[in-house]
């Protein structure tokens, strides 16, 4: 789960990037994928505090 999350993280965080530096940016696409960064973070953070990484403690 950690290595699909964190996968999945830098994906979103690369598509926001690149859907917002031209500036016309289709607001709606970002708003979802923000959403999405924050559920994937949000279910990676639980896993880490429950595995008991250090990153969360």
């Amino acid at each position: 789960m950690t290595q699909v999350n964190l996968e999945r993280i830098r994906i979103l965080r690369q598509q926001i990037i690149a859907e917002t530096k031209h500036g016309f940016a289709d607001w709606n696409l970002v708003q979802q994928l923000l959403d999405d960064l924050m559920i994937n973070h949000q279910q990676y953070k639980q896993f880490a505090i429950k595995e008991n990484l250090g990153l969360y403690q």
